[in-house]
């Protein structure tokens, strides 16, 4: 048999690779036996007492409803083609097309990709950037507030808590600030699935009073990939139009393989994963402690709080700069892999990322620790570059949803100053585009993107150093 992907996947598990990456089940080491051992018997369809997702009254219902209580929403609806669906729908529920809609910078992709589905006009908020690990991080509530003040226009706000290097803005003052401008609060909350099982993580976004809160359960939680959740937190949502949007952007065939690990998840979590939680953030703050007296590296804790617009910490990332090594986070990456079998969640230009899961324990985290303190024997020759303009707003020429009528050519990248981008440039991960369709191009973006090219940065709307522009702009 010809399975070139089955070959890879099955590679990838013959090479003992330790994985310190999504999903949070880790090669479902903490998943029940009888469950896995039913996997293929589960994969069923819309049967007499398997319910629908679409329209649910039995079972699936009923999980909803628990996850709904362990969660603390009002309502929480399974998402099976991931978050980026509860993206999709949130946004739909909650905006039509012309509205302003105030996003990060610093959004993930589908957030982007919501704004050409709706028609809705981005107004942008700057995040703060940690220069020494150039990562983008939190935004200030302040500038929430003048956003508001400033644009009378704007219905909905999303914020994304936390980052993907789990850095928490301070979600409680932003979201005081946008009901007082009686506006709705949508939280793309795809890392924090986990908050609401220990009071040692920083406190979940529907705590804080989120509107809408959407949750990817399989990155932090032991749950199958594209498995996540969309919470409701008040009253300000039309569940009529959210369960329509819903039913618009999510399949018509749902997994039940992937809605039952969403369940078992839940459970997991309810029973044992909680005690079990606490005795992982333990854990972290131990390496963490001992990364930091490793000379060259570092890793940010709780040092990292009332600075870059930083109001909590999830312990469980661990953002590991090796830039004092002179090694980009890709060769540390590459030798982890190589040399200790180890794959880190990701790699930037300076920073590696370990997520640690219920799923982790003594053994794998010493065994990273041994590994992450062997990096200091191969030092590399990268020299350290700083970029301070990379995450600048850019100019909006043409709305998102527009850019689709305009004929599109390839140009160098060093003949892209100026010109209107015709797709997304977007380092993967984390998938937090450089520039958007219809932007103008500035000169400190195409830096940034050589930059990262040069690197060895993997970058979608890249090719061969050439990126797609809009024609007759």
């Amino acid at each position: 048999m010809i399975v070139p992907l089955y070959d890879a996947l099955k590679k990838y598990i013959d090479d003992g690779i330790l994985p310190f990456h999504m999903p949070g089940h880790k090669g479902g080491r903490i998943i029940s036996r009888e469950y896995l051992k039913n996997i293929a018997m589960i994969d069923l369809t819309e049967l007499p007492g398997t319910d629908n997702l679409h329209n649910p009254e039995g079972p699936i219902l009923e999980a909803e409803k628990l996850a709904a209580k362990a969660f603390g929403a009002k309502e929480s609806f399974f998402l099976v083609n991931g978050t980026t669906s509860g993206i999709y729908a949130a946004m739909a529920a909650t905006l039509k097309k012309g509205d302003k809609v105030l996003i990060q910078r610093n959004s993930h992709k589908s957030i982007y990709s919501g704004l050409i589905l709706t028609g809705a006009y981005p107004v942008y908020l700057s995040p703060m950037i940690d220069f020494d690990y150039e990562i983008a991080m939190g935004v200030l509530p302040e500038d929430v507030e003048k956003a508001l003040k400033k644009d009378k226009d704007i219905k909905v706000v999303i914020i994304t808590y936390p980052n993907y290097y789990g850095f928490c803005p301070d979600i409680s003052r932003i979201s005081e600030i946008v009901h007082r401008y009686n506006r709705i609060l949508v939280v793309d909350e795809a890392h924090g699935a986990h908050f609401a099982f220990s009071d040692k993580l920083p406190i979940t976004s529907l705590e804080a009073g989120a509107d809408i809160a959407v949750q990817s359960i399989h990155k932090t939680l032991p749950a199958f990939t594209q498995s996540s959740i969309l919470h409701v937190g008040s009253d300000r949502i039309d569940i009529d139009r959210l369960k329509f949007s819903l039913r618009l952007f999510q399949t018509t065939s749902p997994s039940y393989i992937l809605m039952s690990s969403i369940d078992m998840a839940r459970a997991y979590m309810e029973e044992k994963g909680n005690k079990r939680l606490d005795s992982v953030i333990d854990l972290c703050n131990y390496i963490r402690d001992e990364i930091n007296n490793i000379e060259g590296i570092k890793c940010h804790g709780k040092d990292i709080i009332g600075r870059y617009g930083i109001k909590d910490l999830d312990v469980t990332k661990l953002a590991i700069n090796v830039s004092g090594l002179r090694l980009t986070g890709l060769e540390a990456e590459k030798i982890l892999r190589d040399k200790f079998k180890i794959q880190m969640e990701m790699a930037d230009l300076y920073n590696i990322l370990a997520i640690i899961t219920v799923a982790d324990g003594e053994e794998e985290i010493n065994i990273l620790l041994k590994a992450i303190r062997s990096l200091r024997n191969y030092k590399g020759e990268t020299d350290i570059i700083k970029i301070d303009d990379f995450c600048d707003c850019p100019e909006i020429v043409i709305m998102p949803a527009e850019v689709f009528q305009f004929r599109k050519n390839m140009v160098s990248l060093d003949n892209a100053e100026g010109k209107i981008s015709g797709d997304f440039i977007i380092p993967y991960p984390p998938g937090i585009p450089i520039i958007c369709p219809g932007e103008r191009i500035k000169k400190g973006m195409v830096k940034y993107i050589s930059l990262l090219y040069n690197k060895g940065i993997r970058i979608i709307g890249v090719k061969d150093f050439k990126i797609k522009v809009c024609e007759n702009v």
